[in-house]
């Protein structure tokens, strides 16, 4: 009778087990727990995806201050923002992007690390637009640089993106030749060289294409 149930438990425990294995996706409410890619389609962008070492959430304007903080002149510069900029430049900022997703013209999060749970970058996907050259962006807080934060959070939004529009097959992103350290994590992630883009008769910035596995 023992062995029996025994047997019974271990046959319940696989069942659950291949069940988890299968859907990719652990999911509670607006939350997600990322196991590994899922296309199945979703609805709404959740509020949090949590990864192995970063954790994805929403904009909000509760994130002002750690924002703030996080987006320094190391990235600012790169990003080819003011060098200086006050605290009420970062709220309009920020409220500018909570709109854009309001409207439904971009997804996009915040980076957390895990350790630490600080706010350490975003990346965004913005919707095409011909005046808005490319739709990828991102940026991370130079003392959070390497250990893969990055790399995760790349994999953890485009899963999202190509669920919320299953219809999509690939998005772009430029980034200036200058900017190797962008470039090459693109590359790293799978993004594709496309062309260049050109101001002024001389190319000025790599044109790249992340597609849909």
């Amino acid at each position: 009778m023992n062995k029996m149930k025994k047997l019974l438990a271990l046959g319940l425990s696989l069942a659950i087990f291949s069940a988890a294995s299968y859907t990719g996706y652990v999911t509670y409410q607006k939350h997600q727990t990322y196991v590994q890619q899922d296309w199945s389609t979703l609805s709404q962008a959740p509020e949090e995806i949590k990864g192995k070492i970063i954790t994805l959430r929403l904009l909000k304007e509760d994130y002002c201050q750690a924002y703030h903080e996080a987006w320094s002149d190391t990235v600012r510069t790169a990003l080819e923002f003011p060098k200086n900029v006050s605290y009420d430049y970062t709220v309009r900022h920020v409220q500018r992007k909570i709109n854009k997703v309001k409207e439904g013209k971009m997804t996009h999060y915040c980076m957390f690390d895990n350790n630490d749970n600080k706010l350490i970058g975003e990346l965004e996907i913005r919707e095409k637009n011909e005046t808005d050259p490319g739709q990828f962006g991102f940026w991370t807080n130079e003392n959070y640089w390497g250990k893969g934060r990055t790399q995760e959070g790349l994999k953890l939004i485009t899963n999202i993106y190509f669920r919320l529009h299953p219809e999509a097959k690939s998005f772009t992103a430029h980034v200036r030749l200058w900017n190797l350290r962008s470039y090459n994590a693109m590359k790293k992630f799978g993004f594709k060289d496309v062309d260049f883009f050109y101001e002024g008769g001389k190319a000025s910035r790599y044109i790249l294409e992340y597609r849909k596995p």
